[in-house]
């Protein structure tokens, strides 16, 4: 990654997006744990279903995990006991198949959370069937495919009187793009200041991406991404930007969940008011819950000068 010259790489994070896989798969199980037990009120009263899943497999992670909640007929905290379940998967490619050990967590409302895990990596395409197999020999089961693994891939910008437009393909056999940002790294100078100041200005794109041959295409819109950066930094800088200097584009990166079908929240937005519905998804058999698959893919790199400049950046060649 290089700067222009002179210009100290020291950045504030805005709106920062950047976390580990691992982040990503725990997060999302304690989220959508949580928003199980409102479920399990709303949903199990007369049914005789004996669990709720909750998590992500993920090909970046050593192990997998996956929350599970014993599904009763009244909301009740869980306990650090161990559970009476059972948890196993097998790969439907290979016929590899694990036994998975219950850990006892406090979460952080302050509850015991049993958390299932494996030692294993799971594999880019590959199906897998997860039971909680309960000693009577009910079970809940879900199935989860992990999705092929991609590429992103810059395209030439497409230079236009009212637009400067980078297409950026991701290459391969992905089913669905979430959380879909562009993050722009920028240098600028504090009018009557005498250092450059470095930032990080993160613009959401939710849902621009477009499904194409071989993949998808995200549309970077680098003049409009311009307005808004130059926009956040006014909320930052109160007594303006040095115009001599301008707003140096230093790199730009694209990052996303890569995720599979199933991982598919209405609007392609993760409400918790919406997810906490029992029917949204929804993929467990015989139980309730949802257990996706996904993966964090992110590529940075710098546009052409001439597309930097016509949207408005200026070059850290120019300086």
């Amino acid at each position: 990654m290089s700067t222009a010259p002179g210009i100290p790489f020291r950045f504030r994070i805005i709106r920062r997006f950047a976390r580990s896989a691992v982040s990503v798969t725990l997060a999302m199980t304690t989220f959508l744990g949580l928003s199980a037990c409102e479920e399990d009120v709303v949903a199990v009263t007369g049914t005789d279903v004996p669990y709720s899943i909750y998590g992500v497999l993920s090909p970046q992670l050593d192990s997998q995990w996956v929350r599970v909640f014993p599904v009763e007929e009244r909301l009740v905290p869980a306990t650090p006991e161990s559970l009476d379940a059972q948890v196993v998967s097998i790969d439907r490619a290979t016929g590899e198949q694990h036994v998975w050990q219950d850990s006892i967590i406090v979460d952080f409302a302050d509850q015991y959370a049993h958390v299932y895990h494996a030692p294993f990596q799971a594999r880019f395409g590959h199906t897998y069937e997860i039971a909680a197999i309960r000693s009577d020999g009910a079970e809940s089961t879900v199935e989860v495919t992990v999705p092929s693994e991609a590429e992103i891939i810059p395209q030439d910008p497409v230079i236009r009187l009212v637009s400067v437009v980078q297409p950026v393909f991701i290459r391969g056999d992905v089913p669905g793009l979430v959380q879909v940002e562009v993050d722009y790294a920028v240098a600028y100078k504090i009018a009557n200041e005498t250092d450059i100041e470095s930032d990080r200005i993160v613009i959401p794109y939710l849902l621009r991406h477009e499904k194409t041959d071989g993949g998808w295409i995200v549309p970077v819109d680098l003049r409009q991404d311009f307005l808004e950066v130059v926009s956040n930094l006014a909320d930052l800088v109160d007594v303006g930007i040095d115009q001599r200097v301008g707003v140096i584009l230093l790199n730009v990166t694209l990052r996303f969940i890569a995720a599979n079908e199933a991982w598919d929240p209405p609007g392609g937005i993760f409400d918790a008011e919406v997810l906490v519905q029992p029917n949204v998804m929804r993929n467990v058999r015989n139980g309730f819950g949802f257990v996706g698959a996904g993966y964090r893919l992110s590529r940075q790199w710098l546009p052409p000068v001439e597309a930097i400049e016509e949207a408005g950046f200026r070059s850290p060649e120019e300086n």
